[in-house]
């Protein structure tokens, strides 16, 4: 057989092929309450992840989206599989960014989903971040909401510290509960700038060397009391000062058994410096709203641990 007319009998079986086509075929028998074919067949990863699953009737791409977050997937990205590679799809953006994406999305393509992990259903999550030596705060990081604290929350001489709004109301509260039960506590200091923790750590640095400034201060960035919710408080026993010994004293046991009470816990507790990386700091006291510190004292976590499981991937 020539070329030629291998192609002219190749050209006149596609016409046959798309007159075929086109020709009305009988529908098939359904029952009238059958269910419509799923818009996405397979199991999307609504906790967080990526999947392979395939769409199970044609869509446009808007439709296809709309479909993937009606499932419960907080979308990040989704993607079909073309020519060997992935072609991807931006929601939202203009026409010429998703030229390449097809439309509609044949039924049985493959499509790769991206589902961002869902925002935490648990309350005061304002106050939760996770603030350690490995986890910093955003550059530049200020809270909202600072207010100076009254004279009479701070220790003789202390100056004017500085709190969130509403770290700084339950700390008023605690600190009345405490005197009305006869126990002088007050605030030796409270908010600190990123400048202010560079010239802390510095100090420490100088007085006993990096290795062991590490285990009583915080690096700049990475230190909680630039959240604002944090206050050390000590005591005319103490001579104001900030001495483990709080923790044996009278006020210091009142600390440990009231104050989570009001939504304050310890960040460094006694054997806690393997989890850490702080010493024992009795005088330091974090606020995280009475739930959490509830539900800290329910599980025996140091307060590390607590928000690491908490924003655990």
């Amino acid at each position: 057989m020539s070329r030629r007319l291998a192609l002219t009998l190749g050209g006149a079986l596609l016409v046959l092929a798309v007159l075929a086509a086109a020709v009305p075929q009988p529908a098939l028998a359904q029952a009238p309450d059958a269910d419509p074919a799923p818009a996405i067949e397979g199991a999307l990863p609504v906790e967080g992840g990526t999947a392979l699953v395939s769409v199970g009737a044609d869509l446009a791409p808007e439709a296809l989206v709309e479909a993937v977050r009606e499932a419960g997937c907080h979308l990040e990205s989704l993607a079909v599989a073309s020519g060997g590679r992935l072609v991807p799809y931006v929601p939202g953006a203009p026409a010429f960014v998703n030229a390449g994406f097809p439309s509609p999305v044949a039924a049985g393509t493959a499509l790769a989903v991206r589902c961002a992990r869902p925002p935490l259903d648990t309350p005061d999550l304002h106050l939760l971040t996770l603030v350690t030596k490995e986890h910093a705060l955003p550059d530049g990081f200020v809270p909202d909401g600072l207010l100076p604290l009254s004279a009479d929350l701070v220790m003789p001489g202390g100056g004017t510290p500085y709190l969130v709004d509403e770290a700084a109301e339950a700390l008023r509260e605690m600190l009345e509960a405490a005197s009305a039960e006869g126990h002088t506590l007050a605030v030796r200091s409270a908010y600190r700038s990123h400048a202010e923790q560079t010239a802390t750590f510095g100090y420490w640095v100088a007085l006993l060397g990096e290795e062991e400034a590490s285990r009583r201060s915080a690096r700049p960035g990475h230190s909680e009391h630039q959240l604002g919710t944090v206050v050390d408080v000590t005591s005319p026993g103490m001579g104001w000062e900030l001495e483990p010994a709080l923790g044996d004293a009278p006020e210091g046991q009142w600390l440990a058994r009231r104050a989570w009470r009001y939504g304050f816990v310890e960040s460094y507790p006694a054997e806690g410096e393997a989890v850490t990386g702080y010493a024992y700091e009795p005088w330091h006291l974090r606020y995280i709203g009475t739930t959490h510190a509830a539900w800290l004292r329910t599980t025996g976590l140091t307060l590390t641990e607590y928000l690491e499981e908490l924003w655990a991937d």
